[in-house]
This record gives structure tokens, C-alpha cells and sequence, in this order.
């Protein structure tokens, strides 16, 4: 799997154009790079000044972009549990599951869900990367990302239980009644299997440096520093370390010297403030030769 490099921080810091920045740079490297937007804002559209969406297009030699639809994702998400529910229970036609599903639209969890999935699908379809940096969403969707696995975790582990005690008695039953047909093959048991090996896998794709790196990108003021700490915080809780802190829009005069202690422990780099606006390729390439960022494709 292509190494992930993931950006988090507070809204306004300027995520989005460190992703494009780190992205361009590994690519001027000669590695292959997915820039992959998990941002529902779709910022790399507008910071390319190219038109992205869930196909990766090369935006410049070694760099594909992908911008998926998050909604787009839900949808396909919902359609497929409908599917799966009318093959495993035909008898649930008599009811009508269109009501419960568009209800089911509005259920808390399902955005960090569909990022998921757009992950896992990403690094299958991309495994001729060799780095795919990740933009991330707003803090809050952001960090129920990374929690994902271990919030899904808990549930698939109960349900796991739960099917195997109903399959040991209705096994019984139905040895009685219809013989062995239905156990031969148990498609919610397996699917709870592969849910179970998915979630594990991520867990230890998040937590292992050498997979993936967390960037925490700050300004220098206290708004994006406190929040920070709080991703400190939430990360650490997840077994997820942060390989660096990048301080963007730095001037000769910023002073770094108030910044909290959980800040200060972390590897630093630091992004010069621009007048100019860094937007489209040229502008992006000419703040990496200017600024001497070879450093961000470490």
C-alpha cells in the first residue's frame, strides 16, 4: 500500500495547500503521489484550478488528484445495505424498508463512514502509489475518522457474538425442520468477518509511522494552537502519534515561544507567509523553489 501522509487542523490554517505543496514535492521527487481530498469544501479543485472529482486525474507528471463526493459515497453506501438486507431476508419485502432507509440517511455517523470507505477504496485502487497524501476534513469529522475503526470495532466484535449465538440455536432448529441448507453458508456472518479484519487493519495502518504520518498544521496564534492540543489529545487516545507539527504563515517576526508544551515536544517545520495568493500549479511550484520546501517530501 502507497505510505499515507495525512494533514489535520483547525478550519483556515491552510491544510489544503500544504496537501498540494507535499504532494507536488514528492512528485518533483519521482514518486508516484495520490493527493486524495477527504475535505467536502473540494479545495484542491480550486487550488489547481483544475475540475476534480472521484476519477484521479493527473494534474501534473507523477501527480493524480481524486476529490470524491461524500454524499455521493453515503448514497452508494445505503443502496448496497439495502441490497444486502432483501438477499439475507427475503421475508423483509413485506415491509416497507424505503421509509426506514431514508431516515437511515440522517444517522449520526454516517459521514465518517463513507470517509472510510473512500480510504480503503483508495488504497486498493492506488496501490501503485507510493504516497498518497491525505487533506483532511474539519477537526471534529477529521478525528471521528480516525476513530472509525475502533468505534466499529466495538460494535462488530458484539455483533460477531450476537450472530454466533443465533446461528448455534437456529443451527438446532433448523436441523430439526429444513436440514442443513441455510449453514452452509452464512453471508451476515462473513460479512461481519470481513468488517472485523478491516477495522483491525486500519487500527494498525494508523498507528504504524511507517504507513501513515499525521502533519498537525497550526498558524502561530493561540485559536489554532489549543485546538491542536486537543488533537493531541484525541490521536493519543488512538495509539496515532504525529510525525510533525507544520507552523504555516510565518513571518521574521513570529514568536513560537508561547506555544504549548504538547506543541513544543514535536518535530517543527515552518511555512513563510505569501502575498500571493497560491493558486494553480505555477504559483504552487514557484513557493516550493523560493521557499526551499524539498524538505516537505522527507
Amino acid at each position: 500500500m502507497p505510505r499515507a501522509l495525512f494533514h489535520i487542523g483547525k478550519g483556515g490554517v491552510g491544510k489544503s495547500t500544504l496537501s498540494a505543496l507535499t504532494a507536488m514535492a514528492h512528485a518533483r521527487d519521482g514518486r508516484r503521489v495520490l493527493l486524495l481530498s477527504l475535505d467536502p469544501a473540494h479545495n484542491q479543485s480550486d487550488i489547481f484550478g483544475q475540475r476534480f472529482d472521484d476519477r484521479a486525474r493527473e494534474a501534473l507528471p507523477g501527480l493524480r488528484v481524486r476529490e470524491p463526493d461524500i454524499d455521493t459515497w453515503i448514497a452508494g453506501y445505503l443502496e448496497d445495505v439495502q441490497k444486502r438486507m432483501r438477499e439475507n431476508y427475503s421475508y423483509l419485502t413485506a415491509l416497507n424498508l424505503d421509509h426506514y432507509f431514508r431516515v437511515l440517511r440522517h444517522s449520526p455517523g454516517l459521514e465518517e463512514f463513507a470517509l472510510r470507505a473512500i480510504y480503503l477504496d483508495a488504497l486498493r485502487s492506488h496501490a501503485d502509489c507510493d504516497i498518497m497524501v491525505v487533506d483532511m476534513p474539519p477537526t471534529a469529522l477529521a478525528l471521528r475518522f480516525f476513530a472509525s475503526p475502533t468505534v466499529s470495532g466495538v460494535w462488530t466484535d458484539e455483533l460477531l457474538r450476537l450472530r454466533n449465538t443465533i446461528k448455534e440455536k437456529q443451527e438446532i432448529i433448523t436441523r430439526i425442520r429444513f436440514g442443513k441448507k441455510e449453514f452452509d453458508q452464512d453471508r451476515v456472518l462473513r460479512r461481519l468477518e470481513e468488517e472485523r479484519d478491516a477495522n483491525a487493519m486500519l487500527r494498525a495502518h494508523f498507528a504504524d509511522p511507517a504507513a501513515a504520518g499525521v502533519t498537525v498544521v497550526v498558524n502561530p496564534d493561540r485559536l489554532s494552537w489549543m485546538e491542536s492540543v486537543r488533537i493531541l489529545s484525541s490521536l493519543s487516545a488512538l495509539a496515532i502519534t504525529p510525525r510533525r507539527l507544520a507552523v504555516n504563515k510565518c513571518s521574521e517576526e513570529t514568536d513560537l515561544s508561547a506555544m504549548p508544551a504538547e506543541l513544543q515536544r514535536l518535530p517543527r517545520i515552518l511555512l513563510p507567509a505569501t502575498d500571493q495568493p497560491l493558486l494553480g500549479t505555477e504559483a504552487l511550484a514557484q513557493y516550493l523553489e523560493r521557499e526551499r520546501l524539498d524538505y516537505l517530501s522527507e
